[in-house]
């Protein structure tokens, strides 16, 4: 991982006890200009950004009409960010869930994934490039 600032990190992130000495791999970390750090299980496993990642995944393969990526982006342009519930209801040439989700993968859509489990009330932005 690269923080903004350009600090560059080694992440462990395992799911049990790490079965080697840490202060090697911290050393081969800083001999290749990183820093390391083992990540908490609870930064992974605890709120609601895993599962909803978990629940876009799904559709990445899901191809949105450009009919319906016109209409949502046009939508959100007109109104500023609207409830899921409501970028539904643009849809009309595929799946509506697919689509939306599908636009999310691609870096067009933007929700929060960490306050809730994606919903009806979950709030869509539309990121512009």
């Amino acid at each position: 991982m690269e923080n903004t600032d350009g600090t560059s990190w080694l992440l462990d992130a395992p799911d049990r006890k790490v079965p080697f000495e840490l202060g090697i791999v911290v050393e081969a970390a800083r001999a290749q200009s990183h820093r390391y750090r083992v990540v908490d299980r609870s930064e992974i496993y605890d709120g609601f950004r895993l599962q909803n990642a978990k629940d876009l995944l799904r559709y990445v393969g899901h191809n949105v009409p450009l009919g319906d990526r016109v209409r949502i982006l046009s939508v959100l342009d007109e109104h500023g960010p609207l409830s899921l519930a409501d970028c539904l209801r643009a849809v009309r040439e595929t799946q509506p869930v697919p689509a939306l989700a599908s636009l999310i993968l691609q870096g067009l859509l933007e929700v929060e994934l960490d306050e809730a489990l994606i919903g009806p009330e979950t709030m869509v932005r539309r990121i512009r490039a």
